[in-house]
């Protein structure tokens, strides 16, 4: 089975994150707090901070299983700033299968905020939770310009359990856009 890649560079993340911000600036409920999943709203998260001029707030879901297997999700590391009675902007990277979202909506309603919106750069159709706005739909995986390291590793171990070669697994990595220092700086700490 082949996979199917959506590089995606740091002038495409700002430009979706902007149209996202404009989205919700036209949208008629107000936002008094953005609050950013850890770890991947977080870059979203403060991008919007910016575009929307709103403070931030965090929390961290994480789930016992690998990267590629999620298991139950847990709260390990609590939502710390105030939003009872606040219009809250929930933030996360994607929904994938949707199940963050989902842990993460039922965890705020327990601070009583006024209301959840929430917005992801990308939506896939798979997923269980439809965010109330996304800058994206797609099927394939994204390559989010942040997860360098995360990404390429991860690339590699799956080719070479494929058995490709060093050179094939170099050319699809060139193909994504890494850039021959990157995949040297991972192979020298990381493989």
């Amino acid at each position: 089975m082949d996979i199917h890649y959506f590089p995606v560079s740091w002038l495409l993340y700002h430009e979706l994150a902007r149209r996202l911000a404009a989205s919700i600036l036209s949208h008629a409920k107000p936002v008094d707090k953005i609050v950013a999943i850890s770890r991947g709203g977080l870059t979203l998260g403060h991008i919007m901070t910016d575009f929307l001029r709103i403070t931030i707030a965090t929390f961290t879901i994480q789930s016992y299983e690998d990267i590629q297997k999620i298991g139950e999700l847990y709260i390990t590391e609590p939502l710390k700033s105030p939003i009872r009675g606040k219009h809250v902007l929930l933030v996360d990277d994607v929904s994938d299968t949707g199940k963050t979202f989902v842990r993460a909506k039922k965890y705020l309603s327990r601070f009583r905020p006024k209301d959840i919106t929430t917005v992801s750069m990308f939506y896939k159709p798979t997923s269980v939770y439809r965010p109330d706005f996304f800058a994206e739909t797609t099927s394939k995986w994204i390559i989010f310009p942040m997860e360098v390291t995360e990404t390429i590793l991860s690339i590699t171990k799956s080719m070479e359990k494929q058995g490709k070669s060093k050179a094939e697994i170099q050319r699809l990595l060139y193909s994504l856009g890494y850039t021959p220092e990157q995949i040297r700086f991972v192979r020298k700490y990381y493989l």
